[in-house]
């Protein structure tokens, strides 16, 4: 019990991560994206 314990929190831990880099990736490039549009 305790491996698949382990394993189902490493994989949601890695799921989270994963999605959270995702996130910021896409918060980080539109904030890029607006400024480059305001300076031109």
């Amino acid at each position: 019990m305790d491996e698949k314990l382990a394993t189902v929190l490493g994989m949601s831990i890695s799921y989270i991560f994963s999605l959270a880099g995702m996130i910021f990736a896409w918060i980080y490039y539109r904030r890029h994206k607006k400024v480059d549009k305001k300076e031109v």
